[in-house]
């Protein structure tokens, strides 16, 4: 391998360009319900799925029966450190992100060369939704992706000097990301299908006993508390998630073009440029956006899908015999097949992402290998023309998901961030600091955890259940010092929540009270806080 420290250089640069768009991205978006479940047992510890008990403490193994506990591990010591605030919850995951784009350059230039690293990184450090779900993690994939990488490189270093260590640290990282979030099998099965489709000889000579346990004990190690999980709850993480069906595969196929293309978290992260409420930039960097935009125009898809389908083009053409290219090929559809046919999942970008980077590696490698064979020299410049085709073909692209990149911060420093992502959860926090309560009451999905991490878990808040029976209305309402909090009708997440609640009030005899409107940054009313008061009949 070239040790030349100028060969670092374009992964250094991928790396900073990365982390530099993601913090420009991160002010925008208010903290969404989902980017802040790993908190939930941190300051409920009740709330986590399955816990050890130590004493009177319970150390939460496993948040959801298919998401396990690493990530508020992390973040539990990052918050005794640092304030719980949209930087420290943000930051760590754009950093997860770089690290796994730095473990993709070490893979890919192993494998295949400098060439296709170098392209490989630059393409997938300015992947919009790469960016987008590194940066805001809510899937989540950051740490998936960093493990699953981690592995790989590991797993690559034991093949070429046959370090038993790497191959324990391998599978450790593979485990621990699979306890982390269990939809890590679906790479590392396509991986495994891949190797015993591409490579079966050099997998049977190394299927060796001691291989076997080595790998098997190492990734126990890492899958512990998912194991001890499963054990205990008679396997119920297969059990309640694993739901194979054939509906809504076109919607999937759909799903994974727009991911492609970086069209994907348009209205549903942002407000669109037709939405009420469009102000003029207040910062330098939403001035530098609107310029930008002001030159191009709205961007709001790049030109990855006919990228890929060239690449796909030129493999069959010219690279059919690459056992590289058919690795990755297989792989990556092996993966999408088992989210496409699960019931669920495979629908949206968070899990069409948990692909990445394989689509960019193979996409980087073809790239590289058709320039090589293109080695005619151009007098005027004394360069290869295949390294200045692949030049110009790898820069536009880059400026085409720049681009796209640019779109989602023009429209989130113009227009706010949508839905579940409203900036409105700042000053909601600090209005129900303001407005002391016995309990306040969550009407609406999107709000618990936003605010429980915003006010450190020092909020006395519970979920609202709009469907109780009388008896159980009377007990979440019958108390004037409580307060509830639910979206204005216009913003439901969870559409005529708002309605059953009040009704089922209304029944028992109390009315609903508004005591404040909190309106987003741009002035439109999100978030109210009501009161329930007493009706005379």
């Amino acid at each position: 391998m070239n040790r030349n420290p100028k060969t670092r250089l374009a992964p250094a640069m991928s790396v900073l360009l990365f982390f530099i768009t993601g913090l420009a991205l991160i002010p925008y978006p208010g903290l969404q319900n989902d980017e802040l479940f790993f908190s939930g047992p941190i300051y409920a510890p009740d709330s986590a799925f399955f816990s050890l008990k130590a004493g009177a403490v319970k150390i939460p193994l496993m948040v959801m029966s298919y998401s396990g506990a690493l990530k508020t591990w992390l973040y539990a010591g990052l918050f005794e450190v640092f304030e719980a605030n949209k930087w420290s919850v943000r930051i760590p995951a754009l950093l997860m992100g770089m690290g796994t784009i730095w473990l993709t350059w070490r893979w890919v230039e192993r494998i295949a060369g400098r060439r296709a690293a170098i392209v490989t990184v630059v393409l997938l450090s300015t992947d919009t939704i790469f960016l987008m779900t590194n940066t805001f993690d809510w899937g989540p994939v950051a740490l998936q992706h960093l493990l699953l990488l981690g592995g790989l490189v590991a797993i690559q270093g034991w093949l070429g000097n046959g370090n038993r260590g790497l191959l324990a640290l391998g599978f450790f990282l593979w485990g621990l990301g699979t306890w982390d979030k269990a939809l890590l099998a679906w790479p590392l099965i396509g991986l495994a299908t891949a190797t015993a489709c591409v490579y079966p000889r050099e997998a049977l000579a190394r299927f060796r006993p001691r291989n076997v346990a080595v790998a098997a004990l190492a990734f126990l190690l890492g899958a512990a508390p998912l194991v001890g999980y499963n054990i205990k709850r008679h396997g119920e993480t297969a059990k309640a998630n694993a739901r194979f069906t054939t509906e809504d595969f076109r919607n999937k196929v759909a799903a994974l073009r727009i991911t492609v293309d970086g069209s994907t978290l348009f209205d549903y992260m942002v407000y669109g440029n037709g939405a009420p409420g469009r102000r003029a930039p207040q910062t330098w960097i939403g001035r530098a956006s609107a310029a930008i935009y002001g030159v191009v125009g709205e961007h709001r898809k790049n030109w990855m899908v006919p990228a890929y389908v060239a690449a796909f083009a030129g493999f069959v053409l010219f690279l059919a015999r690459s056992r590289m290219l058919w690795f990755l090929l297989i792989a990556t559809a092996v993966a999408w097949l088992q989210m496409a046919l699960t019931k669920g999942t495979g629908g949206a970008s968070h899990h069409v992402i948990l692909l990445w980077p394989f689509p960019v590696v193979f996409l980087g490698i073809v790239l590289a290998r058709l320039s090589e064979r293109l080695p005619v020299k151009i007098p005027a410049i004394g360069r290869d023309a295949g390294v200045l085709l692949l030049s110009v073909v790898v820069a536009f692209l880059a400026v085409e998901n720049l681009l796209t990149t640019n779109e989602y911060l023009e429209e989130f420093t113009a227009n706010g961030g949508a839905g579940g992502w409203t900036d409105a959860i700042y000053p909601l926090a600090d209005s129900v600091d303001a407005k002391p309560a016995s309990w306040i009451g969550m009407v609406d999905w999107g709000i618990l955890n936003g605010l429980r991490l915003l006010h450190e878990g020092e909020l006395p808040l519970f979920v609202v259940e709009p469907d109780a029976d009388a008896a159980g209305i009377r007990r979440q309402i019958d108390d004037p010092k409580r307060l509830f909090i639910q979206h204005t009708d216009d913003k439901q997440i969870f559409p005529g929540i708002n309605e059953r609640f009040r009704n089922a009030a209304l029944r028992e005899g109390f009315a609903e009270r508004v005591v404040k409107t909190v309106p987003d940054r741009n002035g439109r009313p999100v978030f109210e806080i009501i009161s329930f008061e007493r009706v005379n009949r």
